[in-house]
């Protein structure tokens, strides 16, 4: 699977060699962001740089054998999720969204359908800034969304599409091996950061219960 960003270097190098500052503005994408693309698709044999000043273009083989449709976006999974962010300063609230939009769409598997960030406000209390940004995503799988669901640990989340999923045995695995994985992770956090009384407790408490 690729990412939304790598989809879009792809179709837009169909139609001719390019270099990362035509693409970036092409795309509207982010310079560094478009390069870490490139990289990455350089090493799966897909793109070839050639030239000085360097340019980028599909390798023969892959042009002869994707039409332009081969890059659009996959139908998957359509949700309606909502990221939120606090922090100590509002600057670094907004960079703080503006990287995860740019995050999600490196995924693989992932597309952006939209995203806004929404207006950053001071807890009088705390004195903490927040804001939050609603996106609109498709997954072209069950294991990007699952990826997606512990790795930004969005507050909101609604399924807007489509009305009856179908998955594969091999998807299905992948994603719940992705959900196993990131839960452990959490959880061998949680006890390195518990002294050894809280751990004791937290063990008998859970003796306690199973027994009940």
């Amino acid at each position: 699977m690729f990412s939304d960003l790598e989809r879009k270097i792809g179709l837009a190098l169909y139609y001719g060699e390019k270099t990362p500052e035509e693409l970036a503005e092409e795309l509207n994408e982010d310079i560094r962001d478009v390069i870490d693309a490139l990289k990455k698709l350089i090493k799966l044999k897909i793109v070839v740089k050639e030239g000085y000043p360097p340019k980028y273009r599909l390798a023969d083989n892959i042009r002869e054998a994707v039409k332009p449709k081969d890059f659009e976006p996959v139908e998957g999974i359509k949700i309606y999720a909502v990221v939120e962010v606090q922090a100590i300063d509002e600057a670094l609230a907004k960079k703080a969204l503006e990287k995860i939009i740019r995050q999600i769409k490196k995924e693989p598997g992932v597309h952006v359908l939209s995203a806004e960030i929404s207006k950053i406000e001071q807890d009088k209390e705390s004195g903490m800034y927040s804001g939050y940004v609603e996106l609109k995503l498709n997954f072209e799988a069950f294991e990007p969304l699952m990826h997606f669901m512990f790795f930004y640990g969005p507050s909101v989340v609604e399924v807007i599409g489509p009305e009856k999923i179908v998955l594969d045995m091999g998807d299905l695995h992948r994603g719940l091996l992705e959900a196993a994985t990131m839960i452990n992770g959490y959880v061998h956090y949680i006890t390195r950061m518990m002294t050894k009384k809280e751990l004791e407790e937290f063990n008998k408490r859970l003796v306690k219960d199973l027994f009940k």
